[in-house]
């Protein structure tokens, strides 16, 4: 949509037709951020360029503490219903319920088949059809299957910024919310370390941080999934503004005696770390300070926030989004190889790359 509009913007006189797998715009975009639409983050270097965008489509936003940038609203749909009413403002036809299922390259142009049976034919093609990650959006990996079909090159999909489920069985904490320092560790090296709140599950652990750490659990070539996670901890610091816990812990014995853990975490929490630790306090503490666990498995596509892999950017002008083996064919949003922390980074990923592919699309 964003692309869409930029290239009619750039060129009026420009034909541009949208084909919409499902049956409404924008489906996947009106969930995001619980509802709410992190449309970009002030970290991210190009946010000015896509706030003026939106700007322009009567978006205005406000910055959280965070630096994580939403429409004023907080209401993710009124973003979808700003990109199709520009649409439909500027002429630009969408063709809703129209999966493609074919693309095929001529001397000339491209010939996009859908699957009703429909046949179009463009001078010019973009493939912005997301990745696997949320399949029921209706992005279940059509945009990459197309992708190679036209000869780029795929790197591997996995489900990003999503849950972990752990060996440990621990569903008598389910419910419990801590905020803490977690870590993830590969082979006693530190991988990542994040801060915010960690939800523990029935199956693991959840939360914007547990995500961001998710990122970076990769399973090497070769190895299999079922042994992939065997090397990775993740330990959680569930008291990371104190230091000598120990030496707190030991002045709170003497006034609180059995209740020495009271107020520091949840009550579920605290029951299992005097049950497993023996009252000891120094090995409550170290429970305390560093909560080790041992990842299982990734929640997987329905789950996922997205898809890491995708068309290899090596393969992709990164100024214009035009394709470097096929001319004429461009790309943005997720279909490509990125994927970015929690925050805004991957909206504005898509819509930076939907703008650029745009305005050099409206060129031609």
């Amino acid at each position: 949509m964003m692309a869409a509009i930029t290239a009619k913007q750039k060129n009026k006189d420009a034909k541009i037709i949208v084909l919409e797998k499902l049956g409404v715009p924008g489906k996947k975009l009106g969930a995001t951020g619980n509802g709410k639409c992190n449309i970009s983050n002030i970290k991210c270097e190009h946010h000015e360029a896509v706030l003026n965008v939106f700007k322009g489509l009567g978006i205005i936003t406000r910055t959280d503490k965070a630096g994580r940038i939403y429409p004023c609203s907080e209401d993710a749909k009124d973003v979808v219903r700003a990109l199709v009413l520009s649409m439909d403002r500027l002429g630009i036809r969408v063709k809703y319920s129209s999966p493609v299922f074919r693309v095929e390259k001529n001397k000339e142009d491209f010939e996009i088949y859908i699957e009703k049976g429909d046949r179009i034919k463009s001078k010019s093609l973009l493939i912005a059809a997301g990745g696997k990650a949320g399949s029921k959006f209706g992005t279940t990996g059509d945009g990459t299957r197309i992708a190679k079909s036209l000869g780029h090159s795929i790197t591997r999909l996995v489900p990003s910024l999503t849950a972990v489920e752990l060996k440990e069985e621990l569903g008598f904490l389910a419910g419990v919310r801590e905020k803490c320092e977690i870590s993830l560790w590969y082979e006693e090296k530190l991988i990542r370390k994040e801060y915010g709140e960690v939800q523990f599950t029935g199956y693991g652990i959840s939360g914007i941080c547990v995500f961001n750490i998710s990122k970076y659990i990769v399973i090497p070539e070769g190895v299999p999934l079922k042994s992939g996670f065997e090397k990775y901890r993740i330990k959680i610091d569930f008291l990371p503004e104190i230091d000598n816990l120990e030496e707190v812990l030991e002045n709170r014995s003497f006034k609180l005696q059995d209740n020495y853990l009271i107020s520091l975490v949840k009550r579920a929490l605290t029951e299992y770390i005097k049950e497993k630790s023996g009252k000891d306090i120094s090995k409550a503490a170290k429970m305390l300070k560093s909560f080790t666990l041992t990842p299982k498995n990734l929640r997987g596509w329905e789950f996922a926030q997205v898809t890491s892999g995708g068309v290899d950017y090596g393969e992709v002008n990164t100024e214009t989004m035009e394709s470097d083996l096929v001319r004429g064919l461009y790309f943005a949003g997720e279909v490509l190889d990125y994927d970015g922390l929690c925050g805004g980074y991957n909206l504005q990923h898509a819509f930076e790359t939907g703008i650029r592919a745009g305005q050099n699309m409206g060129r031609i």
